[in-house]
C-alpha cells in the first residue's frame, strides 16, 4: 500500500514538442567540440602505428616509424593543450590574436551545470499552453555595451542583461535607469587574472547576495580586482533575484529544452546561455542580423565558451531563431543583438539557465490564490476522476488498477511551489516530490504543467488504498521538515497528520471543489497572510 516514483522509458526520438531538444554537453562531457575531439580520433591510428612498428625490422624501420609517430603525437598533444585551454574561455588565446575586439570568458563545465535544479516545464500542449509565434524582451534591455578585454561575459549576460531585464519588466521602468553592474558581480565570481567565470556562480550570487546599480559600481575593463564596500554589499541584498533553473530535458545535461527557453521568454523572463563561439560568430557578425555558421564553424575548432542572454524568439525567422544580446558593443550584430537559428542553438549552446520571473508586487499581490490539480493516467491519457470526500480530502470515483502509472497536472494562476507526500507500506511518510533535490518544486512560469518529467507515480501491488498529500504554497517550504513532522504526528490518519502539520501556515478561507473532469480546484483569499493550501487524495485500487 504505497505510491512510488518510477522512471519513464527513455524516448530516443524525443524532440521536445517539435521545437527540439539539443545542445548540452557531449557524452564525453567536454564543454567544447571539434578540435580536441578530432585529436582523440587520431589516437587509435597512432597507437596502431606504434604497435605495427614495435617489432621493428632488420633495417631499423621500426625506430623511424616510432619516432615519426611520437613527433606527430607530441604535435597533436600540444595542439590539444591550446584548444582545451581555449575552451576554458578566458581571453581567447588563439582567436584574440586575430580578433582582439572579442573577448569571451564563460567557463563551461557539465559537472557545474548539473548542480542546478531542473525546471519542471509546462505541459507541451498548444491547446492548454499556447506559445506566441514570436516574443522579444528588447524593450526591457539596457543599451548594449562592450566588455572589452576582460573575460567578464558571464557578469554582463547575467547582471547587466538578464537581471536588468527582469527588473525593467516587473517595474515598467526604463532599463537604462535600472541596469545592474557587471563589474560588481564579476568582482565576486571572477577567476584569478580576469580569466572568466562560471554561469552557475553568477546565478547563485544574484539569488543569494543580490546586485547593485550600474552607476554605483562602474565597469572598468582594466580593473577586475576592485572590491565593493560593506555598504554596497548590504545594498545588493535588497536586489536579490528570486532564483533560476537549468533548462534541460530530464536530469541529464546533454539535451537542452528549447520549449522551456520559449516558456520563460513568453513570461518576460530572460535566459542566460553558455555557448561555444568562434569563427564567423566573431567579425563575421558585424552588422549582421542572423548568424549563418560556415561548414568549418560546425567543427568548432578553436571555439571557446561565451555567455550571452537570450531575449526573444521568432518561429518565422529562417525556420525559427532565438534573439541574443551580446556584450561586444553595438557593432556586433545589429546594435549588439543577433539571431541564432534553432538548429544552430542546439548545436553550439552547452548551458541554459532560466531566470525566475520577479514575484508579483503592489496590486498584483491581490490576485486570488487558485489552482487546478488532476491525476492523468499514463496509458489512457485521461484524468483519474476524483470527488470531494470530507473537507480537503478527495477520493477516486472508481478503483485504480494496481501497477497503474500517472502524473500530476497542475494549472497555476500565480507563482507557487508544489510538494507531494505519501506513506510507505510501513506507514512512514516520505517525500514523493521533489523526487530528487535537483527537481524544482517552483512553478514560476504559470500555466498547465504535467509532472514529474522523466518519472511517473505508480500505485504498487500491495493493499487496496494509497494516500497522497498535496501541499501548494506561495513560498518555498522545508519539505523535509514537513515530512519529519508528519511522521511525528499523533493523529491516527494520514489526512489528519498532514493537516495537523500545516495548520499553522494554512490559509483559512479556502474553497475546494471538483472540476468537470474530476480534478481538484481550490481558491483562496489573497488577503490571508498565511501561504499554504493542503489536501489529500485517497486512491482506491484493485
Amino acid at each position: 500500500m504505497a505510491l512510488e516514483m518510477v522512471d519513464d522509458p527513455q524516448d530516443s526520438n524525443e524532440d521536445n514538442g517539435g521545437s527540439g531538444g539539443g545542445g548540452g554537453f557531449s557524452s564525453a562531457g567536454s564543454g567544447g567540440g571539434g578540435g580536441l575531439g578530432m585529436i582523440f580520433n587520431f589516437l587509435p591510428l597512432l597507437f596502431g602505428l606504434f604497435r605495427g612498428r614495435s617489432g621493428g625490422d632488420n633495417n631499423g624501420g621500426g625506430k623511424g616509424g616510432c619516432s615519426g609517430g611520437m613527433i606527430l603525437l607530441l604535435v597533436l598533444a600540444a595542439g590539444g593543450y591550446f584548444l582545451l585551454r581555449n575552451q576554458s574561455c578566458n581571453s581567447l588565446s588563439t582567436i584574440s590574436d586575430v580578433v582582439s575586439n572579442f573577448t569571451k570568458g564563460g567557463t563551461l563545465d557539465p559537472n557545474e551545470f548539473k548542480k542546478a535544479s531542473v525546471y519542471e516545464g509546462l505541459e507541451d500542449d498548444n491547446t492548454k499552453n499556447p506559445l506566441p509565434e514570436s516574443v522579444s524582451l528588447l524593450r526591457f534591455a539596457p543599451d548594449r555595451q562592450n566588455q572589452g578585454k576582460q573575460g567578464s561575459c558571464v557578469a554582463w549576460s547575467s547582471a547587466y542583461a538578464a537581471r536588468s531585464i527582469i527588473e525593467s519588466a516587473s517595474t515598467a521602468q526604463n532599463p537604462n535607469s535600472v541596469a545592474f553592474s557587471p563589474a560588481f558581480l564579476y568582482s565576486q565570481i571572477g577567476m584569478d587574472g580576469c580569466q572568466g567565470s562560471l554561469i552557475i556562480k553568477a546565478m547563485e550570487f544574484m539569488t543569494n547576495k543580490g546586485a547593485v546599480p550600474f552607476n554605483e559600481f562602474p565597469y572598468d575593463e582594466n580593473n577586475c580586482s576592485r572590491q565593493p564596500t560593506n555598504q554596497l554589499m548590504s545594498e545588493a541584498a535588497q536586489n536579490r533575484m528570486h532564483g533560476f533553473n537549468r533548462l534541460t530535458v530530464g536530469d541529464g545535461v546533454s539535451n537542452l529544452s528549447l520549449r522551456a527557453v520559449k516558456e520563460h521568454l513568453a513570461k518576460d523572463a530572460p535566459v542566460v546561455i553558455g555557448m561555444m563561439v568562434g569563427g564567423s560568430f566573431m567579425e563575421g557578425m558585424m552588422g549582421q542580423k542572423v548568424w549563418h555558421p560556415t561548414q568549418e564553424d560546425y567543427s568548432q575548432t578553436g571555439f571557446g565558451g561565451h555567455a550571452l542572454c537570450v531575449i526573444g524568439y521568432d518561429d518565422r525567422l529562417e525556420g525559427g531563431s532565438f534573439q541574443i544580446m551580446n556584450s561586444w558593443g553595438p557593432g556586433w550584430g545589429q546594435n549588439g543583438i543577433g539571431w541564432v537559428r534553432y538548429n544552430d542553438f542546439k548545436e553550439f549552446v552547452r548551458e541554459a539557465y532560466g531566470i525566475d520571473p520577479m514575484p508579483k508586487r503592489g496590486a498584483a499581490l491581490n490576485i486570488d490564490f487558485e489552482c487546478t490539480i488532476g491525476l492523468v493516467n499514463n496509458d489512457t491519457k485521461q484524468y483519474i476522476p476524483l470527488k470531494v470526500s470530507t473537507a480537503n480530502t478527495f477520493i477516486t470515483t472508481a478503483p485504480v488498477r494496481k501497477g497503474a502509472k500517472f502524473k500530476i497536472e497542475i494549472k497555476n494562476a500565480i507563482e507557487c511551489y508544489i510538494y507531494l507526500f505519501t506513506p510507505n507500506p510501513a506507514g512512514t511518510s516520505f517525500v514523493l516530490f521533489p523526487y530528487k533535490p535537483i527537481h524544482s518544486p517552483y512553478c514560476g512560469i504559470t500555466g498547465y504543467r504535467l509532472f514529474p518529467k522523466g518519472q511517473s507515480i505508480r500505485a504498487d501491488s500491495l493493499g487496496t488504498k494509497d494516500y497522497m498529500g498535496i501541499v501548494v504554497s506561495k513560498e518555498a517550504l522545508d519539505y523535509n521538515a514537513i515530512n519529519t513532522a508528519i511522521n511525528k504526528s499523533s493523529q491516527s490518519t494520514y489526512p489528519g497528520k498532514l493537516n495537523e502539520v500545516i495548520s499553522s501556515t494554512s490559509i483559512k478561507n479556502v474553497s475546494f471543489n471538483n472540476t468537470n473532469n474530476g480534478g481538484i480546484y481550490f481558491k483562496a483569499d489573497a488577503t490571508d497572510k498565511n501561504k499554504v493550501v493542503g489536501c489529500v487524495v485517497e486512491i482506491d485500487k484493485q
